[in-house]
């Protein structure tokens, strides 16, 4: 089997997700990690690594926004496609790539507001078979923005009241989104809702309460091992 390269893009403003992403990683693949916060964060020789598989994380960033590095992201991302580099997005990353592919008419503040929390996602037929999962799982949540538009081709994977869009695979084009954050288990996700407590309880949300609660599946070796082996 050939030896994984993977490239992790880190937009988080307190340059966490790496460390986050990281354990779930294969542990023989070599793997760079790039914190993006400016233009310069993209080198222009970046897609001649031949990296096997790209990881756009999640960001506190709002997608509306454009920063410094936005220009350059949609170019990689765009270069990643044509030249058949798969690529998974997490939250911030996932709504990167469907601004790079489709353009802003792709991504918007969600109208349902905040969602935080351990929160339930219903997983159509082929995701049941791809991950072995339930139609009803529970996954970590943190966002204000959201995909409404994927690019096409592309199969919906997973989708929630608040989200109509959690989760997608488009093989032509070696694209797996999903709008919640695979990368938490309980113990790394609750201790990240400790974290965040004051702007969690800022917007009314209960931490005590969030805490109690879990993912119900191995949701983060379980999507990043897809990943991994479906491209």
């Amino acid at each position: 089997m050939k030896k994984k390269n993977i490239l992790i893009l880190d937009y988080s403003v307190d340059r966490n997700a790496t460390s986050d992403i990281r354990p779930w990683m294969p542990k023989d693949a070599d793997l760079t990690s790039l914190f993006i916060d400016t233009e310069a964060s993209f080198p222009l020789d970046l897609n001649k690594k031949r990296f096997t598989h790209v990881i756009h994380s999640g960001s506190a960033l709002g997608i509306n926004e454009t920063m410094p590095f936005t220009a350059r992201a949609v170019c990689f991302i765009k270069e990643c496609v044509e030249s058949g580099v798969p690529q998974m997005g997490i939250c911030y990353g996932h709504q990167l790539i469907c601004l790079a592919l489709l353009g802003p008419k792709a991504v918007r503040t969600s109208p349902t507001g905040f969602e935080v929390g351990w929160k339930a996602v219903d997983f159509l037929e082929g995701a049941q078979a791809r991950f072995g999962v339930r139609a009803k799982e529970t996954v970590w949540q943190y966002h204000f923005d959201e995909v409404i538009q994927l690019p096409g081709g592309s199969e919906l994977l997973a989708t929630s009241s608040h989200s109509e869009i959690q989760s997608y695979i488009n093989a032509k084009l070696g694209l797996f989104g999903t709008q919640f954050h695979p990368e938490f288990d309980r113990e790394g996700g609750n201790r990240a809702f400790e974290e965040e407590r004051p702007f969690i309880e800022k917007h009314r949300f209960n931490v005590d309460k969030i805490v109690q609660q879990g993912p119900t599946f191995d949701v983060s070796r379980c999507l990043f091992n897809f990943f991994m082996t479906e491209f």
